[in-house]
């Protein structure tokens, strides 16, 4: 389903995605829901995948199942530290989130970072910032 006012350029779209923001360049699996005001840009998410309002994904890998919060921004800045755990891998400026990862609303988190499979939002504490090239798990 794409929404009234929702806005998408050059997607692969899967079957059962709800597509309410703005998607551009991206690959979206089925069950994704993407919310109104929610802007998601040359990223891949998998299966069952929540973008809440007015979150940014830009240049992202997303696993299954999890949630990016209302006003996050994923894959920010111009910064291309090359990610601490493997930089050989990870230093062309893609942001990784695991499966069942939950984001908490609000955050914004760099380029070349590792969000490991079911970090919650507690794992993130009072954390406003998550800098390019790290790596959180929980």
């Amino acid at each position: 389903e794409i929404g009234d006012v929702a806005r998408v350029e050059s997607n692969l779209l899967c079957d059962g995605c709800r597509i309410y923001g703005t998607v551009n360049r991206s690959v979206i699996g089925p069950g994704v829901v993407i919310h109104a005001g929610a802007v998601v840009r040359d990223s891949i998410l998998l299966t069952d995948t929540v973008v809440e309002a007015g979150a940014v994904v830009d240049r992202c890998v997303v696993d299954k199942e999890a949630l990016i919060g209302a006003g996050a921004l994923v894959g920010n800045g111009e910064e291309h530290t090359p990610n601490q755990s493997a930089p050989e891998m990870l230093n062309t400026g893609l942001t990784l989130i695991g499966r069942r990862a939950r984001i908490p609303a609000g955050i914004t988190i760099g380029r070349n970072v590792i969000i490991r499979p079911r970090v919650d939002e507690a794992t993130f504490a009072a954390e406003t910032s998550i800098v390019s090239g790290a790596t959180i798990a929980v």
